[in-house]
C-alpha cells in the first residue's frame, strides 16, 4: 500500500520544487466513521480503515498540498459531509463534499496565532482557538475573549465545546462554563459559571444522557440533572484528557493508559502505553476501542505511536511510514545518497529509495540525538547526548541485525566527555567530535575530541583532545570545521573561536568579540572552496580570511546564526530565528521563510547537501525538508556547467565545474578571438578550482569566454562571465 508522504510545490526562485517529509504518529483527534477512520496529526491528516483488529492506511495530507498546515489538531464532520481540519497556525481548512478546499484564516475573522483546538459544527460553527471562542456567521467568524465577553469567558485558551438543550459548554485553560441557548456572547449575564470549576485545564467536554462529563487536569468530574460538578473521586486514572461513550460505557483516555466505566464502576486498563498520552478515544465496537497517541516528552507532540486499536488491556499501534519525529536534529548523506536524520525523542533513521528505517534500539538512548555524521567509508556516526556516540555500518536492508555497530562512550575509549553537539568528519578520514559539560558534572573534562581508527576496528581507535588547558577558550564547544592538516579544526565555543592543532596542543588563531567578532558565542561555522571560513555567532554573521587573518561581517544576516552549509555550487545557506538565507557568490541574498516560502516554522537546525544531485536536505522543528537546487555535481558530460557564473575572481572566488562524471577532464579557456587565457588538465571535478588568472599567472581581463571540457574524448562548449 502506497502512502503520499512526499509532496513538492514549484516557488518562484531558484529552487524548483519543497519536498516535506513528515511524522504522523503525533495524533491530537480522530474521527471513526464505521470501519474509516480520520486521523490529525502533527505531520497531517490520514485516512485508514479499520479490519480485523487492525488499522490500514490509505492516504496522507499535509503541506505542501492538501493543507494549509501541516500540524493538524482537529477534526470535525459537518452535516453536510464537509471535512472540518483545524490546525495549530494555519488556520482552518475544509474539504468539500462536493470537491475542492475551503480555507478560513485571518482574513475570514480567526485570531492572528491561527491556532485552532477544537471545532463544533451545530447550528452555528463554533472553533476554539488559543486567543478565544469563535463563531461563524455569513462566511466570517466573530471572536469572542475574556474582554469582549465581559468576563463571560474565564480564559482565551478555548480546549473545547459542548452542546446541551439548554446551552454551550466551553473548557478553558482556566475553568469550565456555559453559553446559555439563544444568548449574546457578548454580555456576561448569558454566561453561566460553575464555582467548583474554577481555575480548572478542562480538556475534554461530554454530554450523555442526564449526565456531563469533564476531563480536566485535576481529575474527571461529572454533573447529573444540572446540579454541581463533583469530582469523581473513585475514577482510577491520574489525568483523564479524552473521553466517549457509548451504550452505557465511559472510556476515558489518559497518560499511558485508558480506563472503562460501566454499571457504576471503574475499570483500569492493564496494558501500559509507556510514554505514549492517550489523546483521543473512540468506542469503535461493543469490544474494541480505537486511541490516538503521543509522546508524553515529545516536543509540541512532534512524535509518537500514532493510533492504537484494542481494549484497555491490549493493544496495538498502527503509524504510517515516515519521518522518525516532527522535532529534528541533524541530517547528513551517506556514499549512497542515503539520507540520516536524528531525532528528540525518536533516535535516527535513514532515508533510502524513499523508504524509511528507523534506529532506536540499536542506540544506547532514542532522546536527544543531537548529532549524526556520515564517515568516507559507508558508516554513520550518531550521538545521543549524554551516551556517547554510535558508529553503525548499516548495510542497506530493512533487516538491521546483521549491521555492525561500535559504542564509544567515557568507559571504554579516550573520549572526552559523552555530551556531543556536533560530528564532522576530515577529508583525510579523521572524526570531530564537538563536546560540552555535563550540568550536573561541569568540572568533567570537555572540549573537542578527534578519532583516528580503521572503521569498524575498534581496536585500532586511537584519540586525541583539545581543552581548555590547550588554550580552548571554553570547554562549551558548539562547532569544529576541519581544515586540510588532518591535525588541526576551527573549534568554535560559547566564549571565542580557535584555529588549534589537536597533535600539538598549539593555538595558531584566537578570535573573540575583542577580535571583531560580533559576539564571542559561536553557533556555526562552514568553510568555502577558496578557504574562507564564516562563522556564525549569536549577534551575526562573518568572514575571516585565514591567509590575512582579515574579518568581513555579512551584514546581509543578523541576530543569531545557528546553521552554515556550503552547496554544490558554493552558495552559502544560513538559519537564523527569522528563517532561511541562500548567499551567492556575488552576494546575492534569497530568503525563505513561512510567509513566502512553504515552510512551517523558521526553526532550521541543520543542513545537509547532496552534492552529487543537486540537494540540500533541511533538519526543523517540523519534520525534513528536501530543496531541488539547480546543478548537481554528477551527470553526464552534456549537462556540465562552471560555477559561478558571472564569476568575480577579485573578489577571491575560485571556479568549479559541475553536472559531470568525477573522473578526470580538461579544461580549457579561450577568449572570443580563439586565444587560449587558460587550461588545466588531467583534472577531477571535486579537485577543479581556477582563481582567475591567464597562462602567465595574470588576472584574466572581463569579459566573456568560451569553455571547452573534454572527457572521454568527447568535448562540451559552456560560456562563462569574468567580472572584475
Amino acid at each position: 500500500m502506497n502512502l503520499l508522504m512526499v509532496l513538492s510545490v514549484i516557488l518562484i526562485g531558484r529552487i524548483s520544487d519543497w519536498d516535506h517529509y513528515t511524522h504522523f504518529g503525533g495524533v491530537s483527534d480522530i474521527l471513526v466513521e464505521e470501519d474509516f477512520l480520520v486521523a490529525a496529526t502533527t505531520g497531517g491528516v490520514i485516512f485508514g480503515h479499520i479490519q480485523s483488529g487492525s488499522v490500514y492506511w490509505d492516504s496522507t495530507w499535509t503541506c505542501p498540498g492538501e493543507l494549509s498546515f501541516s500540524d493538524a489538531r482537529c477534526l470535525a464532520r459537518d452535516v453536510s459531509g464537509n471535512l472540518w481540519i483545524g490546525t495549530k497556525g494555519g488556520g482552518i481548512d475544509v474539504s468539500l463534499a462536493a470537491g475542492g478546499f475551503q480555507h478560513y484564516g485571518q482574513l475570514e475573522g480567526l485570531p492572528i496565532s491561527l491556532q485552532i483546538n477544537c471545532i463544533l459544527p451545530d447550528t452555528a460553527i463554533w472553533v476554539g482557538t488559543s486567543e478565544g471562542l469563535c463563531s461563524k456567521e455569513l462566511g466570517y467568524f466573530n471572536v469572542w475573549t475574556v474582554f469582549t465577553t465581559g468576563g463571560g469567558l474565564p480564559s482565551d485558551i478555548i480546549n473545547c465545546v459542548a452542546t446541551v438543550d439548554s446551552g454551550l459548554f466551553v473548557g478553558t485553560s482556566s475553568g469550565l462554563v456555559m453559553l446559555r441557548t439563544g444568548q449574546p456572547p457578548g454580555q456576561s449575564d448569558s454566561w453561566v459559571e460553575f464555582d467548583s470549576m474554577d481555575n480548572l485545564i478542562v480538556q475534554d467536554i461530554l454530554v450523555a444522557g442526564d449526565t456531563a462529563w469533564a476531563a480536566t487536569a485535576d481529575g474527571l468530574y461529572r454533573m447529573t440533572d444540572g446540579e454541581s460538578w463533583l469530582q469523581d473521586v473513585s475514577y482510577p486514572g491520574g489525568f483523564p484528557i479524552c473521553l466517549d461513550w457509548s451504550d452505557g460505557r465511559l472510556a476515558v483516555g489518559d497518560k499511558g493508559n485508558a480506563s472503562v466505566f460501566e454499571n457504576g464502576s471503574w475499570t483500569l486498563g492493564t496494558a501500559d502505553l509507556g510514554a505514549q498520552v492517550v489523546q483521543d478515544i473512540h468506542w469503535h465496537s461493543a469490544d474494541e476501542l480505537i486511541i490516538g497517541q503521543y509522546n508524553d516528552y515529545a516536543v509540541d507532540r512532534a512524535s509518537g505511536n500514532c493510533v492504537g486499536i484494542g481494549y484497555i488491556d491490549s493493544w496495538v499501534s498502527a503509524r504510517p511510514s515516515g519521518a522518525p519525529s516532527n522535532d529534528l536534529y541533524c541530517v547528513d548523506v551517506d556514499l549512497r545518497d542515503d539520507v540520516w536524520v536524528t531525532s528528540n525523542r525518536r533516535g535516527a533513521s535513514v532515508l533510502s529509495d524513499e523508504n524509511w528505517y528507523e534506529f532506536m534500539t540499536q542506540l544506547p538512548s532514542p532522546s536527544q540525538v543531537f548529532a549524526c555524521a556520515a564517515d568516507r567509508f559507508g558508516g554513520v556516526f550518531i550521538s545521543p547526548w549524554h551516551f556517547g556516540v554510535v558508529w553503525i555500518d548499516w548495510k542497506g536492508t530493512p533487516d538491521t541485525g546483521d549491521d555492525d555497530i561500535v559504542l564509544f562512550n567515557t568507559s571504554n575509549s579516550d573520549i572526552l566527555n559523552d555530551q556531543v553537539n556536533e560530528l564532522v568528519v576530515s577529508l583525510t578520514g579523521e572524526v570531530w567530535f564537538a563536546h560540552e559539560a555535563f550540568w550536573q558534572t561541569p568540572t568533567e573534562p570537555s572540549g573537542v575530541s578527534r578519532l583516528s581508527w580503521t572503521p569498524g576496528q575498534e581496536e585500532t581507535a586511537s584519540w586525541r583532545t583539545f581543552q581548555p588547558s590547550d588554550g580552548l577558550p571554553s570547554g562549551m564547544v558548539r562547532s569544529v570545521e576541519t581544515v586540510s592538516s588532518p591535525q588541526s579544526a576551527w573549534m568554535g565555543t560559547q566564549e571565542g573561536l580557535v584555529l588549534g592543532n589537536i597533535q600539538t596542543g598549539q593555538v595558531m588563531d584566537l578570535y573573540s568579540s575583542s577580535s571583531g567578532l560580533p559576539s564571542s558565542d559561536i553557533q556555526s561555522l562552514a568553510i568555502s572552496r577558496d578557504g574562507k571560513l564564516y562563522v556564525g555567532t549569536t549577534a551575526g554573521l562573518v568572514m575571516i580570511d585565514p591567509e590575512t587573518g582579515n574579518l568581513t561581517e555579512i551584514d546581509q544576516v543578523s541576530g543569531s546564526v545557528s546553521m552554515l552549509c556550503f552547496d554544490n555550487l558554493s552558495t552559502l545557506w544560513t538559519a537564523t530565528g527569522e528563517g532561511l538565507a541562500r548567499i551567492y557568490p556575488d552576494g546575492t541574498v534569497e530568503e525563505y521563510n513561512t510567509v513566502n516560502s512553504p515552510l512551517q516554522s523558521n526553526v532550521i537546525r541543520y543542513a545537509a547537501s547532496d552534492a552529487d544531485n543537486g540537494l540540500l536536505y533541511l533538519a526543523t522543528d517540523h519534520g525534513m525538508w528536501r530543496l531541488h537546487l539547480e546543478q548537481g555535481m554528477g551527470g553526464a558530460l552534456g549537462s556540465a556547467a562552471v560555477y559561478p557564473n558571472p564569476f568575480l575572481p577579485g573578489d577571491g572566488q575560485v571556479l568549479g565545474v559541475a553536472g559531470l562524471p568525477n573522473t578526470p577532464f580538461d579544461f580549457r579557456l579561450f577568449d572570443l578571438n580563439g586565444g587560449l587565457v587558460y587550461e588545466s588538465l588531467s583534472q577531477y571535478r571535486d579537485d577543479f578550482s581556477w582563481d582567475g588568472t591567464d597562462l602567465e599567472g595574470n588576472p584574466a581581463a572581463s569579459g566573456t569566454y568560451m569553455v571547452r571540457i573534454t572527457q572521454d574524448g568527447v568535448d562540451r562548449f559552456v560560456k562563462l562571465a569574468l567580472v572584475r
